[in-house]
């Protein structure tokens, strides 16, 4: 049974350098919301729907549905020994973990409608890591089905400050000299020729799907769709 989270204060970076209070307690009411949100979204498809494409190149939707649930149901000993089975390659033992379940759309969204903060069980992982992988899968599900653009602002904003200055940070290689910004909330990165797209493309987008590239504005959108181009990505 989970237990009741501790009410945590940590610090994320704003765009203006400075520093944000934020609340484990912010976070969950965000999850929640989203989670809600995402789960409504799921409730509405029909079969053809769960096995369309996602922008994971070779998973499907419901196969991304079933990734979402893997930090709230695989304990650490079987994590360890499934990564251990699949050489010690990460993104081969979730796509077989996502593929070999067996459970309906209609189950996926019931677990997923359940989900907390409190439940993601993942070592080391930071306060807004159930929030990230929410909004960035939620994007791999939701544009292919014509969904796109709908997280809220208030998500993608923390977010996209985690995903620019987190530990686990956009390189280099796709920021440098480009001024990234939001046209549906207050966030904008860096500085020179301008990227633009609202929150859930941008999130897609610095992801490395380059389908979510596609739909970027600005002078420099051309070149960050170049730069993607030349790293590997979906």
């Amino acid at each position: 049974m989970q237990g009741t989270p501790r009410r945590v204060t940590f610090l994320i970076t704003t765009r203006f350098g400075g520093q944000l209070a934020v609340t484990t307690t912010d976070v969950e009411a965000l999850y929640a919301a989203e989670r809600d949100r995402f789960a409504e979204d799921l409730a509405g498809l029909d079969d053809a729907s769960w096995q369309t494409p996602s922008l994971c190149r070779g998973w499907t939707v419901r196969d991304l549905c079933a990734h979402l649930l893997m930090p709230y149901e695989l304990g650490f000993g079987s994590f360890i020994v499934g990564v251990a089975q699949a050489r010690f390659n990460f993104d081969k033992f979730a796509y077989r973990w996502a593929r070999t379940d067996r459970r309906t759309g209609a189950e996926l969204t019931r677990l997923i409608a359940k989900t907390s903060v409190a439940g993601f069980a993942v070592p080391g992982a930071g306060e807004l890591a159930p929030l990230a992988h929410l909004a960035i899968h939620s994007g791999d599900v939701r544009r292919p089905l014509g969904l796109a653009g709908r997280i809220s602002p208030e998500a993608g904003w923390m977010v996209l400050n985690e995903l620019t200055s987190g530990r686990h940070s956009v390189g280099d290689d796709l920021l440098r000299g480009l001024r990234f910004q939001a046209t549906d909330t207050d966030w904008s990165l860096g500085g020179g020729p301008e990227v633009s797209g609202d929150v859930a493309t941008l999130l897609s987008a610095l992801n490395r799907r380059r389908t979510a590239a596609a739909d970027l504005a600005g002078a420099g959108a051309d070149e960050f769709r170049s730069r993607l181009g030349r790293v590997s990505g979906r």
